[in-house]
């Protein structure tokens, strides 16, 4: 009888690491590429957020929907999102009750669902933060920018408004932060940003806006997110979105939890600043 060779023990365990180490190799090479390809996703979700943000302007007189939903509990009736709800309508109480499926109704709710039509369209498919296993964190992936008649808004002083003045460079000049309500106040809207990518895991709901300059201050205050392989996506007044690669370690770090020791250096603060500020 023939007798049959298999393989012996010491070629099955140098296989074994063959395969583990080509494993090691190609895994992060499919996560990044899995990364990058939700930010096409994530592109197309903004693009369609943003016409539909154009339309509604068009519709009013040239007035933005409202950029912020601070007062929560009260209906505005021209907020772009609303505060988780209950099937029935009503406002969920608690926060630390929220379900995904009041986050989405109070997404319904908002002054722009009328035009999307698919909540899916506000959560970017990078952001993990929610699951069924945790229904406590936030499911909308974007947040409007402060000064786009959102969270960074004026007081008023007797007939007057006052807005907030910080330093908009690095070398110390200050502006004066004026909120705009209407799409014909923009100057270069190509270059001013309206959607944004926020890292609010924290916020329960992703309440207000996205909003830098913190104080008077040459700083982040919110921090953008990170969600396609050190990339963050962005729509634009005109209509369009796009990814950036975030340049600064610092960036990172920041979305991370940490802090900028130098945001006077950072290109991408002081890129995202030069869009934050829709009129002079």
């Amino acid at each position: 009888m023939r007798k049959e060779k298999g393989f012996t023990l010491i070629e099955l365990l140098v296989v074994i690491a063959i395969i583990a180490l080509l494993l090691s190799i190609i895994l992060p090479s499919l996560k990044a590429a899995k990364e990058l390809a939700s930010g096409a996703v994530c592109v197309s979700n903004q693009r369609q957020l943003c016409v539909a943000w154009i339309t509604y302007a068009d519709e009013n007189n040239s007035y933005m929907v409202g950029g912020s939903n601070y007062h929560q509990w009260k209906s505005t009736n021209y907020r772009w999102v609303e505060y988780p709800m209950e099937n029935d309508g009503s406002w969920s109480a608690d926060p630390g009750g929220f379900t995904l499926e009041t986050r989405k109704n109070g997404i319904r709710a908002g002054r722009l669902f009328p035009y999307i039509q698919d909540v899916d369209l506000y959560h970017c498919p990078g952001d993990r933060g929610i699951t069924e296993a945790e229904p406590d964190a936030t499911f909308r992936s974007y947040s409007i920018t402060g000064l786009m008649n959102g969270e960074d808004y004026a007081s008023k002083v007797g007939d007057k408004f006052v807005y907030r003045t910080a330093m908009t460079s690095p070398n110390g000049t200050s502006k004066e932060l004026r909120l705009v309500t209407k799409t014909t106040e923009i100057r270069a809207p190509g270059n001013k940003h309206v959607f944004v990518e926020e890292d609010a895991q924290d916020q329960h709901v992703n309440s207000g806006s996205f909003v830098l300059l913190e104080g008077t201050n040459y700083d982040w205050w919110d921090s953008p997110a990170d969600y396609h392989n050190g990339s963050s996506t962005t729509a634009f007044a005109d209509g369009h979105a796009e990814r950036r690669r975030w340049a600064d370690p610092d960036t990172i770090a920041r979305i991370n939890g940490g802090n900028d020791p130098h945001p006077e250096d950072n290109e991408d603060l002081r890129w995202m600043v030069s869009g934050y500020v829709p009129r002079p």
